[in-house]
This record gives structure tokens, sequence and C-alpha cells, in this order.
């Protein structure tokens, strides 16, 4: 995922832990809400200026907004593995090995 996209979910997580609209930062802000939405949805990223004034109205630290967990969701986690199966699915040693890997943990 996209810099751009984790930085728009931090944004909307605290966001509404401040039980902000989109509307009410934007005024806080100084900007629309069109322009928090396409923030938040990965379109658009601030500026140097609106980050601090964000992280100002939501009363966080600046560096918690890039502070990205790294917790992929199921469909991401399922695109991988199969991704990983693609690579080789035409290996049988390693597409054996991995049966086995797969029995030994289920």
């Amino acid at each position: 995922m996209s810099v751009k996209k984790l930085f728009g979910k931090n944004l909307q997580k605290y966001r509404k832990l401040r039980r902000f609209t989109q509307e009410k930062l934007a005024e806080i802000v100084g900007l629309d809400a069109t322009s928090i939405s396409s923030i938040e949805t990965g379109k658009f990223f601030p500026t140097a200026d609106n980050l601090q004034k964000i992280s100002n109205a939501l009363n966080i630290k600046l560096e918690t907004l890039f502070y990205f967990k790294n917790e992929n969701s199921e469909q991401e986690i399922y695109d991988e593995i199969v991704g990983i199966i693609n690579d080789f699915r035409h290996d049988k040693i390693r597409m054996n090995a991995l049966k086995n890997f797969v029995h030994s943990i289920v």
C-alpha cells in the first residue's frame, strides 16, 4: 500500500477518534471537506503547512500520522500468498515443500 494511502487511513482513524467529521476538520485546518476526503483516500497528499495544521487540529504529534502498523487486510494477505504460489507453481519440489508446510501448520 502506498504511503499516501497509509497516511490517509491514519488521518481518518485519528479524525474519527477526535469525533470530527471531514467538514469539521476541514474548517479547522482551512481546507474544504473534499480535500480532506481526497487525502484520506490517498488521492492527494497534504502540503507541509497543512500537515502541521492537521496534527495541531487533531492534537497529536505529526509523526503519529506517519506511524504505519504492518497490518494487512485478509484480502491483501491472500493476494500476497497467491502471488508467491504463482511465482513457483511449475516447480514441483517447491510446491510439495509448500504443501507439506501448510499441512504442518493446519
